[in-house]
Formats: structure tokens, C-alpha cells, sequence
């Protein structure tokens, strides 16, 4: 029974140890890979290729230390008109959550971001990485943010909603960096609706297509403007 005790406390603390591995690994190889002498578009670039990285580990913890799949849950198979419906309404969704994103703005918080003006202009330079930008966000977030930690956070909690919940504030937490309040509400709405809809049909695929759907659709009309 000690024995047993002593691998389960093991166990949850190896995916304890997954879900927080993004949070520490992207800031610590950013340390050695990226500086602030180097060109803007250099460390996007490397940023991106930083974040397959940290995928890349994430799927070694699991397969070798966790020793289990990478994704918990089984993905459903769907029809075609499941994907049409839900690619739809999940944009959708996501539309009606970029309004309410801006009620800060529309309350008067005026906020520059210029971490994303700075990301715009290099994607109206290079067509090719702003493509590469969309799929990577959409492959790998998708991946570590609903399929990894959400299953994982399911083992902890009873409350089925808490999972949701907890990763859309990790998700939230990942682009902190854009130092705006209507960045944050938009992709803390964005975490807790890709969160359920994930948790309800279990099929990664379609947040897969929506996410990177949103990140090419919501660029492309500034890139071209500017």
C-alpha cells in the first residue's frame, strides 16, 4: 500500500511537473537563445521555432517520464458537418469575445500595444511568418493548453469546470507579455471557450483550425491597411 502511495504521489507530481515545464522552459531558453541586441524579427523567428521546442520537450516528459500519451482523452471522431458547425460558431464566439475585450478601451484605457505593432509590421514584410506565426500558435497552444493540461488538470479536481478555468488563466498568463488589458480578457474568453468546447467534445482538431483561422484572419486586414 506504502509502495503504491509512493508511485501515485510520483505520478501526479510528474504532471504537476508537464504543466508548469512551459513556464519554465520558454523563458530559460529564451535566456540562451534570444537578446535584446538582436533584431526584432530575429527573435519572433526564434521565438516561434523556441515554442516547437518547448512542445518538443513537453512530448518527451510525457512519453518518458509520465510514460503515458501525451493526450488523455481519445479524440472523437466527428462528420463533416460537425467540423463546419463548430468551426463557425467557435469563430463566432471568439468574434463576440474580441468585443468584449474592448471595454477597457471603450471605458477610456487607451493602451499602446506595441509589442504587436512591432509583430504586424514584420508580418506585412514576411507574408511567410505571419503563416507560420498562425500555425504554430494554433498547433502547439492548442496542444500543451487544452489537450495536455486540461486532461491533466481533470485527475485534480472533482469540479469539472476548474480545469477550464485554471487553464484559461495560464493561457492568459502566456501573453502577458503583450502589456495589455484587452489582450488578456480576450485570451482568457478565448482559453475558457476552446477550454469547454474541448472538455465537452473532446475532438483537438477543430480548435486546431479555428485558432489558427482567428490568428491569420484577425492580422491579414492590418498587414494589408498598413
Amino acid at each position: 500500500m506504502e509502495e503504491t502511495d509512493i508511485n501515485n504521489r510520483r505520478y501526479y507530481s510528474l504532471m504537476v511537473l508537464g504543466i508548469i515545464l512551459p513556464f519554465l522552459l520558454t523563458p530559460f531558453l529564451s535566456f540562451i537563445f534570444i537578446s535584446a541586441d538582436q533584431s526584432f524579427t530575429y527573435r519572433l523567428v526564434c521565438s516561434r521555432f523556441l515554442i516547437w521546442g518547448v512542445f518538443g520537450l513537453m512530448l518527451l516528459h510525457a512519453r518518458y517520464a509520465e510514460v503515458q500519451k501525451f493526450l488523455l482523452w481519445d479524440e472523437e471522431p466527428y462528420g463533416i458537418s460537425f467540423y463546419i458547425v463548430a468551426v463557425v460558431g467557435l469563430y463566432l464566439l471568439i468574434l463576440a469575445s474580441g468585443m468584449v475585450a474592448q471595454i477597457p478601451y471603450l471605458l477610456g484605457f487607451r493602451e499602446k500595444n506595441a509589442m504587436m505593432h512591432k509583430m504586424q509590421e514584420v508580418m506585412r514584410q514576411y507574408p511567410l511568418l505571419l503563416v507560420f506565426t498562425a500555425f504554430t500558435a494554433g498547433v502547439t497552444e492548442e496542444f500543451i493548453f487544452r489537450g495536455y493540461i486540461i486532461s491533466r488538470l481533470s485527475l485534480f479536481f472533482s469540479n469539472k469546470y476548474l480545469p477550464i478555468l485554471i487553464s484559461a488563466l495560464l493561457f492568459m498568463a502566456v501573453h502577458l507579455g503583450y502589456h495589455n488589458i484587452s489582450e488578456l480578457i480576450f485570451t482568457f474568453l478565448f482559453g475558457l471557450i476552446f477550454g469547454y468546447h474541448y472538455q465537452k467534445y473532446r475532438n483537438l482538431k477543430v480548435l486546431i483550425i479555428v485558432h489558427i483561422l482567428v490568428d491569420l484572419i484577425a492580422t491579414l486586414p492590418r498587414v494589408h491597411h498598413r
